[in-house]
């Protein structure tokens, strides 16, 4: 059964993959082609870590969009994992902001 929750964008973790967080050319399109709109975006996909803290590992520059664009907005993601680690250290969306 899918687990979808609507969180801060800000608030997710962004993964060790990606520890800059979005990548800037790629946030720039989005903004240019879809600007604050969440219509049809497909929710991110997130990994719970075991402190409780929600990953970003798809969707990332989607989130990182809508944290910039529209501050407050909640989104929805989809949980599909757990991982076995605490990230609650790691960077939040809202750190990296450019």
């Amino acid at each position: 059964m899918p687990d979808f929750r609507d969180v801060e964008p800000r608030e997710l973790r962004v993964p060790p993959s990606r520890p800059q967080g979005a990548e800037p050319g790629k946030l720039q399109r989005q903004i240019a082609q879809f600007g604050p709109s969440m219509a049809g975006m497909p929710p991110p996909w997130v990994y719970e870590a075991s402190d409780g803290v929600l990953v970003g590992y798809n969707g990332v520059t989607r989130a990182t969009r809508i944290a910039k664009l529209s501050p407050g907005t909640l989104i929805r993601v989809e949980v599909v994992g757990k991982l076995r680690r605490a990230a609650a250290g790691d960077p939040k969306i809202g750190d990296l902001l450019p």
